[in-house]
């Protein structure tokens, strides 16, 4: 199967919400779709990518290449990450961080690319993107704890 087939293939595997699996050094690493609490580690991991929505829009396969050589350390954390799916996995930092190495020393970097656009496809990225936005603003727009003015009685 060519590559721009197997793109599409994979694309087609995460929207019906089927595992997508691969190979690497011998190894088998499953991307299940993501759980909520999956979708929270990996909230502040998409935010660190300044993904330019629009590029990736256009032409994401483009956008996914620069953020992989931009950002090679998080989208490797990433990849980590959506690769386990036990809660203890995903809260032991020591065993997300020994995954990110491995990947970052044994993935080439098309393979970086197909695999962050195999994650971003799992989650409605765009509704995802607007959750976390409003998170941001609501986090600034919080009120200021003051103290109370004292009554006259």
């Amino acid at each position: 199967m060519d590559k721009e087939r197997f793109i599409e293939s994979a694309v087609s595997d995460a929207m019906i919400g089927r595992p997508i699996s691969f190979e690497l050094k011998g190894k088998k690493f499953d991307v299940h779709p993501p759980t909520l609490g999956k979708m929270q580690i990996l909230s502040k991991l998409y935010l660190q990518l300044e993904i330019d929505e629009e590029a990736l829009s256009e032409n994401p396969h483009l956008e996914a290449m620069r953020i992989c050589d931009s950002k090679t350390d998080i989208v490797c954390e990433i990849m980590a990450v959506a690769t386990f799916d036990q809660k203890e996995d995903l809260l032991d930092n020591d065993k997300i961080c020994e995954r990110a190495e491995f990947f970052k020393w044994n993935c080439l970097p098309p393979d970086f690319g197909t695999c962050l656009l195999a994650i971003l496809t799992q989650v409605d990225y765009e509704n995802f993107m607007t959750s976390i936005r409003l998170t941001k603003i609501l986090r600034q727009n919080a009120p200021i704890a003051t103290k109370r003015a004292n009554r006259v009685e």
